[in-house]
């Protein structure tokens, strides 16, 4: 019987527990029930808008879509243009590196051909230089030989000369000379001019290829006298006073000509 007192106790303690939690639980319900509605109406009252402005903002929506979709056309059309750019830019890449290996190869050649051409310029400067040396020589022999040629030639025309005394004065006594000696290496003659006051003469002498010559000539006081002469080593010529007594004075010139 107690203990049928004891559960009927402990029932009503838990009924009446959970009566209490029940009560908790639906004012809890209540309160936030009340909350919620409040700040519903407090969204409406800051949130509402008018028809107007409903239709502004969906013209607005409209527009911005509009936009979207020309700046979305555009950005089409620039990957279009970018995508051909791309193509045109690898495309002059190609040709940059195609002309690139050209001219490596022209530049190789041209360095060929400078070295060829530098090697021609000196075969031909040195070629020229010797030519140029060659010539000089040459023309100086020919010169040489000319000269030779045109001294045979005054020789056998008698043309050449050498002046053996030039414009000399000398004193003499009655019947006394002055005597030069000289050589004669060609045929040829010999003038003897004498400008004098008095009466003067003129004398050559040599001897040569067995030919004894020993000629006198009266010049007078003013004459030229000529006299033929061979090769010899010894030629002697003598100017003399005319006069049988008394000094004169003669200017002598006496030249050589082969």
């Amino acid at each position: 019987m107690g203990e049928k007192k004891v559960v009927s106790r402990s029932i009503a303690v838990v009924l009446a527990f959970l009566c209490f939690l029940l009560l908790g639980a639906t004012i809890g319900a209540v309160i936030y029930s009340n909350n919620a509605y409040s700040a519903y109406n407090n969204y409406t009252l800051t949130h509402s808008h008018a028809d107007a402005e409903y239709g502004s903002l969906a013209s607005e929506l409209a527009r911005t879509n509009e936009n979207i979709s020309s700046l979305s056309s555009q950005l089409s059309t620039l990957q279009g243009e970018l995508a051909s750019n791309n193509t045109q830019l690898t495309n002059l890449h190609s040709q940059i590196d195609d002309l690139s290996s050209k001219l490596l190869s022209l530049n190789k050649t041209f360095g060929t051909t400078t070295d060829y051409y530098n090697s021609l310029m000196y075969v031909y400067t040195t070629e020229n230089h010797d030519l140029s040396v060659q010539l000089t020589d040459a023309n100086s022999q020919i010169f040489t030989l000319q000269n030779q040629v045109d001294s045979l030639n005054s020789i056998a025309n008698l043309t050449a000369s050498t002046t053996w005394v030039n414009n000399q004065t000398v004193s003499q006594s009655a019947g006394s000379y002055t005597v030069w000696s000289q050589s004669a290496g060609y045929s040829g003659y010999i003038s003897i001019t004498i400008s004098s006051a008095t009466s003067a003469f003129s004398n050559v002498t040599y001897s040569t290829y067995g030919v004894n010559y020993n000629v006198q000539t009266n010049v007078g006081t003013n004459g030229t006298a000529y006299f033929p002469v061979l090769p010899t080593s010894n030629v002697t010529i003598a100017v003399g006073n005319g006069l049988s007594s008394g000094n004169a004075t003669q200017t002598v010139t006496i030249k050589y000509y082969y």
